[in-house]
């Protein structure tokens, strides 16, 4: 799970957000990095949330589906929920705007193409169609007799990712397979627990590099940080192309 975070410097207005509805979707413009190869694709892609693509294999829906031209595996990411507004701090804050669910591929840069919106802080004045890809707005509210504006920068769109320890919670007691940063390895095991400094514990563990089994390990622990992404192990065969539902970490 990744979460796009803003931050930004709004003067006389507040409850930004991206204009966003079923009849005139926002096109979030990311550009993508497939976690198995590490190839970054070389052009933009946009992801709306009101659009669903079918994945291959009868896998179901997600509002992005994609093929990495390097290692050919296909890969998919869904926006759990509408943008959250960003309201007016002093001085800027952080704040995420949108959490994405990432399946093999991660978001590695976002430009706010398209249409914002927001309102004034004092007046209430509704402000549409603002056009934040050059950095920065302006215009003039007449109910405040005030000129307002909002700055952000590319430096102030980042990507972070969300703390996976709830989500790893619902597995314990659960076969998983875990695929290590580097090389081709893989672990499958059952799931004995995650601690709070992220540590996860396997029992039963069995040892595949590049869908190989190559050992038997028996109890092990892992860093979560040494983690590409996990995957419930139910109904996937290690001599595949491996699972079809991911929870990258």
């Amino acid at each position: 799970m990744l979460a796009l975070a803003l931050t930004a410097e709004l003067e006389g207005v507040t409850d930004l957000v991206p204009s966003d509805t079923t009849e005139s979707p926002y096109y979030y413009t990311f550009k993508v990095q497939c976690t198995s190869c590490r190839e970054i694709h070389a052009n933009w892609v946009g992801v709306s949330r009101h659009e669903m693509n079918e994945q291959s294999g009868s896998r179901g829906e997600a509002n992005f589906v994609w093929k990495c031209k390097n290692c050919k595996r296909e890969s998919s990411a869904t926006i759990k929920a509408a943008a959250a507004k960003y309201e007016q701090n002093s001085p800027a804050k952080a704040k995420n705007l949108i959490e994405i669910d990432c399946r093999g591929l991660e978001f590695t840069d976002f430009k706010p193409d398209g249409e914002w919106e927001a309102t004034g802080a004092e007046s209430g004045t509704k402000f549409t169609g603002i056009d934040l890809s050059e950095g920065e707005w302006f215009d003039y509210d007449e109910k405040a007799g005030e000129e307002h504006y909002i700055r952000q920068s590319k430096d102030t769109m980042n990507f972070t990712p969300l703390n996976p320890r709830p989500l790893l919670q619902s597995l314990i007691n659960e076969e998983v397979i875990i695929r290590l940063k580097w090389g081709q390895t893989e672990y499958k095991g059952r799931l004995i627990s995650v601690d709070s400094y992220m540590n996860i514990q396997l029992s039963n563990t069995e040892e595949y590099i590049d869908r190989k089994h190559t050992g038997t390990l028996g109890q092990v622990l892992i860093r979560c940080n040494n983690v590409l992404w996990i995957s419930a192990a139910k109904g996937v065969e290690m001599n595949g192309e491996g699972p079809d539902t991911k929870m990258e970490v």
